[in-house]
């Protein structure tokens, strides 16, 4: 049993730690692209919405439609509240400090903790809620000195996205006998819809396309079929700590292309985030309560 265990957690973190290498290029493609936040979540909603058909296609082929419905009421709230989660976020980064985004969207372990002990009754282990609490002082001293508390709306955003974060995960958890991936692809089309009814304008120039099209069709399904199939094996608020990484691996990618080197708060402050997760997935290795099911689905 503690083989099977230690295999079924560590199969839910090298999914999550995947799922956030592929995701963690997107801060990268948004400076490339730069264009009107609206025209953005039309078109990444759109090509995202695009490439999960193509990755739920190839996965479960012939039986796409029985999957697709077999998510019910759950399923499209898991959607509705990514899509939203999506939009709030984004809502953020335009109206306030990319700093007081992040870290803001840093307390989402916390509120995965929290909900994973009101709505599924699971026990949060002492060393998570420590990690989770080690991972938020990190990332506030990334961002020492630059945030900004003038920027009420911004940051209440970031604060919604952060709930919803954690909300998703839990609620992938909560319906875990049922395959839950293809409400990534509707929350993708809702995305898409809000876009469009926003944007005040569509026009790309082809570089810009090729920058989404990367991002929509191949970057965020990839991921997040991973990052929505790691609760499955590992509890929502240590999915959300993984998500963590990104506060290093973001500026990382943005000083290999745009050459914008990253300041020495970043490299300490992702450090420790790392170290803090290693310590805590190498403490979980012999835990006593399995939080795994069987996955059956053709990527298990």
């Amino acid at each position: 049993m503690p083989n099977n265990l230690s295999s079924g957690k560590m199969k839910g973190v090298i999914l999550g730690i995947l799922g956030i290498l592929i995701l963690s290029p997107d801060t990268l493609i948004i400076r490339l692209v730069d264009v009107n936040p609206w025209n953005f979540l039309a078109w990444r909603g759109a090509l995202m919405t695009i490439g999960m058909v193509i990755v739920l296609l190839f996965i479960y082929g012939r039986r796409f439609l029985k999957v697709l419905l077999s998510i019910g009421w759950l399923g499209i709230l898991i959607a509705v509240i990514f899509s939203l989660n999506t939009v709030f976020f984004q809502l953020s980064v335009q109206t306030t400090t990319v700093a007081n985004t992040l870290v803001i969207i840093a307390t989402a372990p916390l509120f995965a903790g929290i909900m994973s002990v009101l709505f599924l009754r699971e026990r949060v282990h002492t060393r998570t809620w420590i990690a989770i609490a080690i991972s938020i002082m990190a990332v506030s001293l990334v961002f020492a000195g630059k945030l900004d508390p003038g920027h009420l709306f911004g940051n209440l955003a970031a604060l919604i996205s952060a709930i919803g974060l954690g909300a998703h995960f839990v609620l992938v958890r909560l319906g875990r006998e049922v395959d839950m991936t293809p409400a990534i692809g509707i929350a993708s089309l809702f995305t898409c819809f809000i876009g469009f009814a926003m944007a005040p304008g569509l026009y790309l120039i082809p570089s810009q396309l090729g920058y989404l099209a990367l991002l929509g069709i191949i970057l965020l399904p990839a991921s997040f079929v991973l990052l929505t199939r790691a609760p499955l094996y590992i509890s929502a608020p240590e999915v959300s700590l993984i998500l963590l990484l990104e506060t290093i691996l973001a500026p990382i990618w943005v000083w290999l292309v745009i050459k914008e080197q990253p300041p020495v708060e970043t490299i300490i402050g992702g450090s420790i985030i790392i170290i803090t997760l290693a310590i805590h997935a190498w403490l979980g290795r012999k835990d006593d309560t399995d939080l795994s099911i069987t996955d059956t689905s053709p990527l298990g």
